[in-house]
């Protein structure tokens, strides 16, 4: 693919914390690369129900579909816009079924936005190698270092993605444990009111700290993370990195809940942004207590989040941009 070939830039928000925010960066990337970058964005249905959905501002210069009927429309486009190739940003593997839909007239490829408990779904191959959604990622300035005041009155932990009933039970006995002797500690939950959430909290005699806020616009889901002892994330449906990285570069040190979330586990686990037993059940008291009085690997974890994070920039991803497409013909990297 020749410098200055005209792509079109995809951006499925199919994941809890996906952002119309994340595009932005990514086209960065693709133009210092030195690629024409033209940019939609694909509500997924249902988007009101993910983080960032009809909450956020549009971004002048993309173009937003909804899903229904997004393959058509996402074909006329490209063919309107004359564009020579296609890169299409999700968190579903692969591209996913839409992806799929899209058929193969030109060369595409994926750019993983998040960790996924499913499997297969698309047929397109990552640019980004087999590498980590997490070390592909690219956050937007220094927004989440900008000081915000706290939207909650004394010390809270956030539950930033819901988890399924059997993990919050765990998480919820876990907080409940941890945080014994420090009732003023709440536990704020960025979901609406949820009936299997709150049996979970009653169980764990924690309901009368266990607060329903709803979800948060991009803004708020930065104050929420400045000022949070902890925050916990789930895989309980697809996980943006963009969130993850989010919360990172506010200061807020991360604990995965569930199984499920292990992927997620290991990128902090390896990035030195972690903290506790990797044998320890996710997650465990231990972990939350040390968060709660932010012990000194709690602080040392959130320092290399820190920087994890000032890394993911268009520069360093550009290079790598620049390695991965430029050069390859047509037929190179097509969808399988």
């Amino acid at each position: 693919m020749a410098t200055h070939s005209r792509v079109l830039l995809v951006e499925q928000l199919d994941s809890a914390g996906a952002s119309l925010a994340d595009l932005r960066p990514r086209a960065q990337v693709l133009r210092h690369a030195g690629f024409d970058v033209r940019m939609v964005a694909i509500a997924t249905e249902g988007d009101d129900d993910l983080q960032h959905g009809t909450t956020e501002r549009p971004l002048p210069g993309v173009e937003r579909l909804e899903e229904p009927g997004a393959a058509d429309r996402l074909r006329r486009a490209a063919q309107s816009m004359r564009v020579d190739a296609l890169v299409w940003a999700s968190t579903s593997p692969g591209g996913g079924e839409l992806a799929r839909a899209l058929g193969s007239r030109w060369p595409s490829w994926w750019w993983p936005a998040g960790w996924s408990a499913e499997a297969g779904g698309g047929t397109l191959t990552a640019w980004t190698g087999d590498a980590d959604p997490g070390d592909t990622c690219v956050l937007e300035g220094d927004r989440a270092r900008t000081g915000r005041l706290s939207l909650w009155d004394g010390p809270y932990a956030l539950v930033a993605t819901p988890p399924c009933a059997a993990d919050a039970a765990t998480l919820f006995e876990a907080f409940a444990r941890a945080s014994a002797g420090r009732d003023e500690v709440d536990l704020v939950v960025l979901e609406h009111p949820d009936a299997e959430l709150e049996a979970a909290a009653r169980a764990a005699d924690l309901l009368q700290r266990v607060h329903f806020v709803g979800r948060a616009p991009l803004e708020a889901e930065a104050a929420w993370f400045q000022h949070a002892r902890t925050a916990f994330v789930a895989l309980e449906r697809p996980l943006s990195a963009g969130l993850v990285l989010r919360a990172l570069a506010a200061g807020c040190p991360l604990l995965p809940v569930g199984h499920a979330a292990e992927p997620v586990a290991r990128w902090l686990r390896r990035q030195g942004a972690a903290w506790g037993r990797a044998e320890d059940p996710p997650p465990a008291w231990e972990a939350i207590a040390a968060a709660l009085e932010r012990k000194p690997a709690v602080e040392t974890a959130v320092a290399r989040g820190r920087a994890v994070a000032s890394r993911r920039n268009v520069e360093s991803l550009g290079a790598a941009c620049v390695a991965a497409l430029r050069g390859h013909g047509a037929d190179d990297r097509r969808a399988a």
